[in-house]
């Protein structure tokens, strides 16, 4: 009678957060190498970010670009955000005469608070090994009932992490040039377990 309980709680720490958000996965997207110009990083913005999961790797990307380069990850974020929610700027930080919207510059400064994140998203990284990725860095998402219609140009997806006890949801939405990017991020940006 007690292997009973011990089967069902192995079984709900394998599947725990796909089961628990009712989550389909989708395609993993594979980022073949980090970019460390934002010429690179527009180059391969506009080879992946023509998926809804492409745009939210892009947008993974840009937050572990972060971690490494500030300069540099800002603007690849400023690049991964929905360009009606971005501002028009002349200030050294912004990109192509723009720069982030009022309230997603307040979550550059959850990015410095929570030093994980910028490699939290990532395939194979988890507390136990300090969010170490496995390579090739990949992001693996997920829809749930309630994630909308792609068709429609707007879709929300749940991006993995090891680092929760649920996937992050992230609204992604088809941008005016055909890619796609994110519309609300917010949860991206909530702080994860510290590594172990």
């Amino acid at each position: 009678m007690k292997k009973v309980p011990i089967l069902v709680f192995c079984f709900s720490l394998v599947t725990g957060p796909t089961m628990a958000q009712n989550l389909t996965s989708r395609n993993a997207v594979v980022i073949p190498s980090e970019p460390t110009t934002i010429e690179e990083f527009k180059s391969l913005q506009s080879n992946l970010a023509t998926t809804a999961e492409g745009g939210a790797a892009i947008l993974v990307l840009a937050i572990s670009l972060y971690g490494k380069n500030q300069d540099l990850g800002r603007k690849t974020i400023t690049l991964s955000v929905l360009s009606k929610n971005r501002q028009k700027s002349t200030k050294p930080t912004a990109v192509d005469g723009v720069d982030l919207g009022g309230g997603d510059q307040f979550l550059l400064g959850q990015l410095d608070k929570y030093k994980m994140l910028s490699g939290g998203y990532w395939k194979g990284a988890e507390p136990a090994n300090g969010y170490t990725p496995t390579l090739p860095l990949t992001v693996e998402t997920y829809t749930n009932p309630y994630s909308g219609d792609e068709s429609t140009g707007k879709l929300k997806l749940f991006v993995a992490t090891r680092g929760a006890s649920s996937f992050r949801p992230v609204s992604m939405e088809k941008d005016t040039d055909g890619l796609w990017r994110a519309k609300e991020m917010s949860s991206l940006f909530v702080g994860m377990m510290p590594a172990k």
